[in-house]
């Protein structure tokens, strides 16, 4: 069943039934000493904030959590004093007042007859002693002039109205006209309440800058909800703003952009998620009163803290505001618009998505991933193209910074939760060359990434990389790295309400061309007259294919010298065969240095170069001195020993085949042996 509070007029002096409330509140509740704040002083936010600790700590029942809650919010004097305290260190601060009331009444079912009973009567209206119907016509102001929630008197036109209330007025027209131009739906009547159909707002001195109170079931056919609202009396409490009138007329006129919007969702869909209810409303205030900029005091928030999810219902959702901006700076102001009308049959994140894709042909995941990418270009780092008041907005939070390379594999600096990111950022430092940086998101969630290159601090380039839907990963290269201010890699956790996840990333500075070459024939000798082919291997020793050009010569022209050219592909190598040939007749021990380089086509100065120096040493079997060991060899030999034919050159070792020592008929033996009978070459030769 639907929580319907209250359905009319009820004095002040009946909000709380004191005798039934204090009954509910206090039993083992009182037995609690110990507080929050006492475990944790940076957790001190408010008394709200207390009740659901110690509701969670299981110190109170959801009965006496809902009751303490709703005294906080209409009578903090009333508070048990470990509550009180709180409450008084920060009056005038709390936003959180609305989405609680939303919260008790979704649970409605859940307390008891007596707890629902007393709530009803505590959030109760209240009669005031005057009352102005603003000139739109659409709203009836209820307010006191003396005692506890005294709004302020002055009144200089002496029109025996307080110019404070006309000041609001007119703002409340203000909100109501713009809501109307935006095409949203107007709240539906409170059926009397209030005395009129007027929609109700009323002043009371409170710790909050105001709250909307969801009151019964309207008559549309949808889930709406007709409601008043709740304003601080004299908001001279409040946080400063950058309103022209002033921090205190600022903060009102925000609060009622803030407040009547809420009374707008309700006119739609009273049940869509905290997160989405807070950060449209805060939006809305900067649609409404673009100049307050009040909201600039929660966006530290959502920028130290951008892994924390869209959607998590803590204080961070009021920060979040900045993505309703986005959206309607990057699409339209018409699709918040129609997230709510979509909502009133489907969730409003559904609704969303649909819209954007119907629309504009966008997911709201791709959404979320670009928008991850305008928050980086705030302050200092506006570059004037994404959110209209960039250069008004804090930094986004750097998780990491790098300026030393290789950085090895390792995890992101935050586990961004559902719609959550985290930056890591790349400074050249002295490297230079090609940055290669690699992503890899844990295959449990998806996953969008990144790459943003400034060539200055307010001047950026951005680069989604392609990431495998089937592993979430992506190695991406960037050239001349040294040129760049920085390079920063933004993921973003696209897997709407889910819990946190890490992205894993490494990187190195490579350099565009590279070789390395081997000269595998490592001897340095040669025989007069034969051909030896030197083995000459060439490397690339980068990630990217590349032509070489490869040139060999020698000091005495036993190379042909010549210049090829090979494409060799990244990573790989090639082996060439190069032919060194001393002439036919060069002398025995004569020196030659021989030369291979591989220079890359792509950039002349990388080379690499491999040099020899080789001599000519004896062939024992070549008689003749042509560097082959043939049959003209065997008659050359025949010929000295029987026809008085020529010595072997160039020396008499020459004919010695078997390697004795001494040249004589047995080296004619073995000479027919190799030739005919598949006998060994002379055993005491180098090569």
């Amino acid at each position: 069943m639907k929580m319907s509070i209250i359905t009319g007029k009820a004095s002040k002096a009946v909000f709380l039934n004191a005798a039934l409330l204090m009954a509910l509140l206090f039993g083992s509740f009182c037995l609690f000493s110990d507080t929050l704040a006492a475990r944790d002083l940076s957790y001190q936010i408010s008394a709200l904030n207390q009740i659901q600790y110690d509701f969670d700590q299981h110190k109170i029942t959801y009965d006496q959590k809902a009751l303490l809650e709703v005294t906080a919010i209409r009578t903090p004097e009333k508070l048990p004093q470990k509550y009180q305290q709180l409450q008084a260190s920060l009056s005038g601060t709390g936003r959180e007042a609305t989405l609680v009331l939303l919260e008790i009444r979704n649970n409605w079912n859940s307390l008891t007859p007596a707890t629902q009973q007393a709530i009803t009567e505590a959030l109760a209206r209240h009669t005031t002693a005057f009352t102005y119907d603003t000139p739109g016509g659409f709203f009836k102001l209820h307010y006191d002039t003396s005692g506890a929630d005294a709004v302020p008197s002055a009144d200089t036109n002496f029109n025996l109205v307080s110019d404070f209330i006309e000041r609001l007025a007119a703002y409340c027209d203000t909100s109501h006209t713009k809501h109307l131009a935006l095409g949203f739906l107007e709240p539906p009547p409170d059926n009397g309440n209030g005395g009129d159909d007027k929609y109700d707002i009323y002043f009371e001195n409170t710790g909050f800058y105001g709250y909307t109170i969801g009151e019964g079931q309207g008559s549309r056919p949808w889930n709406d909800y007709y409601s008043y609202i709740v304003l601080h009396h004299n908001f001279e409490t409040f946080p400063p703003n950058d309103d022209p009138e002033g921090d205190t007329l600022g903060a009102a006129k925000v609060t009622i952009a803030h407040e009547f919007h809420h009374a707008v969702q309700y006119a739609y869909d009273i049940d869509e998620p905290a997160w989405y209810m807070e950060l449209d409303a805060v939006y809305t205030e900067d649609i409404v009163f673009d100049q307050t900029n009040d909201n600039y005091n929660y966006l530290s928030n959502f920028m130290l803290s951008p892994s924390t999810s869209l959607m998590e219902n803590s204080f961070h959702k009021y920060s979040c505001f900045i993505w309703g901006l986005y959206l309607a700076q990057k699409f339209d102001t018409s699709l918040m618009r129609a997230a709510w009308e979509g909502a009133r049959y489907s969730t409003i994140f559904g609704t969303i998505s649909d819209t954007l894709m119907g629309r504009y042909g966008w997911t709201q995941d791709s959404a979320f991933a670009d928008f991850v990418t305008w928050n980086f270009a705030t302050s200092t780092r506006n570059d004037g193209l994404h959110h209209d008041e960039a250069a008004n907005y804090p930094l986004m939070s750097i998780g990491a910074t790098h300026a030393t390379y290789p950085v090895s594999l390792r995890n992101s600096p935050d586990s961004p939760a559902g719609y959550g990111s985290s930056y890591v950022q790349f400074f050249p430092g002295s490297a230079q060359g090609i940055l290669k940086l690699s992503f890899d998101g844990a295959d449990t969630r998806e996953w969008a990434a990144y790459v943003i290159l400034s060539t200055d601090i307010n001047s950026h380039q951005f680069q989604k990389l392609p990431l495998d839907t089937s592993n979430w990963t992506y190695t991406v290269y960037i050239d001349n790295f040294e040129d760049l201010y920085s390079v920063t890699l933004v993921g973003a956790n696209i897997t709407e309400f889910s819990s946190g996840a890490f992205f894993s990333y490494a990187a190195t500075v490579i350099q565009p061309h590279g070789v390395a070459s081997t000269l595998l024939t490592t001897d340095t000798l040669i025989y007069s007259g034969s051909t030896r082919p030197y083995k000459f291997k060439v490397s690339n020793t980068t990630e990217f294919n590349d032509v070489y050009k490869i040139t060999f010569w020698d000091d005495l022209g036993w190379i042909a010298s010549d210049t090829l050219s090979r494409a060799i592909p990244a990573l790989t190598d090639t082996t060439f065969t190069i032919n060194v040939h001393p002439p036919q007749g060069t002398p025995l021990a004569s020196l030659s240095n021989l030369h291979f380089k591989a220079i890359s086509v792509g950039d002349s100065t990388v080379s690499d170069e491999q040099s020899r120096l080789v001599k000519t040493v004896l062939y024992q079997g070549d008689s003749n001195f042509d560097g082959l060991i043939s049959i003209i060899d065997l008659t050359y030999l025949v010929n000295f020993f029987f026809r008085s034919g020529s010595v072997p050159m160039p020396v008499m070792a020459a004919g010695d085949f078997n390697c004795d020592g001494a040249t004589n008929i047995l080296d004619l033996t073995r000479n027919v042996d190799y030739l005919f009978r598949g006998g060994p070459l002379p055993p005491c030769n180098p090569l």
